[in-house]
């Protein structure tokens, strides 16, 4: 599972950054997330890209303006027929037959939740 490793440094380095770009899509027989972040001048934009996605949920206050990612945390969840992790609310059931998955979560201004078999990070070249 340490093919998730690069991933979760980059996403967990990504607290502060706001969330200029959300696209929800299927493609083919699957469902694609893409999250596009952005600090500013000063750091690179970084986008998440996530494919088979299980699990997706966000949430914000009304009327709220931008407000950045904090508390950015992931973690691999091994094929296992144990309950799911605390936090996540997922209600089917887990199961020793599903891939490794990767848990993206997200508290504070913005809460954020994603489980997918895939995940991509984009870190923009300067």
């Amino acid at each position: 599972m340490t093919e998730f490793k690069r991933f979760q440094e980059v996403a967990e380095s990504c607290e502060g950054y706001l969330i200029e770009r959300l696209s929800f899509s299927r493609v083919d027989e699957s469902d694609s997330l893409d999250i596009g972040l952005r600090w500013g001048p000063n750091k690179p934009d970084v986008t998440l890209s996530f494919l088979n996605v299980y699990y997706f949920v966000m949430g914000h206050q009304p009327g709220a303006g931008a407000e950045p990612l904090s508390e950015v945390k992931t973690t691999v969840l091994g094929p296992s027929d144990e309950p799911w992790p605390e936090g996540l609310a997922f209600e089917d059931m887990r199961s020793a037959a599903l891939p490794p998955l990767i848990w993206l979560s997200a508290s504070g201004p913005v809460q954020l939740d994603v489980l997918a078999a895939i995940a991509t990070a984009y870190v923009e070249a300067r």
